[in-house]
């Protein structure tokens, strides 16, 4: 997955969610570490004269500028890798990302969700469901009608309906930063944000607002 971003992306863990007080208020926010971030890579928009590839050619132009980074290193690989898209990939030089970092107010978060495996409506989609009393039959978490008889005679693609819920890959926009430690790399980001504990994220100055 490549994404965009107007000035630079962080990939990193995330650790969980505590509490800070915010201008007088306490506010829940959850801890990202990108301490183990590294820069493993990089895309050119033009061909770079006299640089060679491992395999002695001549490197060729990507057609876009991107940076390509790495998190959790075993060794000299790393289990997370990610591409973003950036305008400036110099910024990451001699960590002066850092100091952009610190001056950004909100941020888009993508994680992956927790599975659930096979949920039903009330789970899935909210559903308040059926009354709970024992004259209601066995009606209690059922989605009720999802069809009409005579007209149209079947059900519309689409209807929410049980299904497999979670273990997909979700975004949120425009969460605040609340505070980034340049010192120990952790963002502490308002709200929480998709993933369960000690699951990977990437995070993005925010392209709305």
């Amino acid at each position: 997955m490549k994404m965009k971003a107007k000035k630079l992306g962080i990939i990193g863990k995330k650790l969980g969610m505590t509490q800070m007080y915010v201008n007088g208020s306490l506010v829940g926010v959850t801890v990202v570490d990108f301490s183990d971030m590294q820069v493993i890579g990089s895309r050119s928009k033009v061909a770079v004269e006299g640089l060679k590839r491992k395999d002695g050619q001549l490197h060729q132009a990507d057609g876009y500028d991107a940076v390509v980074l790495g998190y959790d290193f075993e060794g000299e690989s790393a289990n997370f890798i990610k591409e973003f898209r950036v305008p400036d990939t110099a910024i990451y030089t001699d960590n002066k990302y850092l100091e952009t970092l610190s001056s950004i107010k909100s941020v888009d978060v993508w994680g992956d969700m927790k599975g659930r495996g096979f949920a039903g409506v009330m789970k899935r989609h909210g559903f308040h469901g059926g009354p709970a009393a024992h004259g209601a039959k066995h009606w209690h978490r059922r989605p009720g009608s999802v069809g009409g008889h005579t007209y149209p005679a079947k059900t519309f693609k689409g209807k929410k309906m049980p299904g497999h819920y979670g273990n997909t890959t979700v975004c949120i926009l425009s969460q605040d930063l609340v505070k980034v430690d340049t010192e120990k790399r952790l963002l502490f980001i308002k709200g929480s944000i998709p993933g369960a504990k000690n699951s990977y994220v990437m995070v993005r100055d925010s392209i709305k607002g």
